[in-house]
């Protein structure tokens, strides 16, 4: 008995893919017939805006209120008691 030694030797086995090809390109073919067909639509009621909500044209100037050191209370640079700076806010 003799063995041989050259590393010419082939795969012992092979897998055909020509079927799962096939098989594959019907399944395609089928997806994409089909998927256009599975669109539906529903019909939904949706409520009516009644009315629109106010939206200021121009948003307000901003306000700067300070206090200083001394414990006087300014409005936009101008000096304010409490209760006025109260009532401008409450304006507001």
């Amino acid at each position: 008995m003799a063995f041989s030694t050259t590393g010419n030797r082939g795969p012992l086995a092979g897998i055909n893919v020509t079927p799962l090809v096939d098989v594959m390109l019907v399944l395609l073919i089928i997806f994409i017939v089909t998927a256009p067909m599975v669109t539906r639509t529903i019909a939904v009621d949706l409520p009516q805006a009644t009315h629109q909500p106010r939206v200021p044209l121009q948003p307000p100037a901003p306000i700067a209120v300070r206090l200083d050191d001394d414990g006087q209370l300014f409005w936009n640079a101008s000096p304010v008691t409490l209760q006025q700076l109260q009532s401008r806010l409450v304006e507001r």
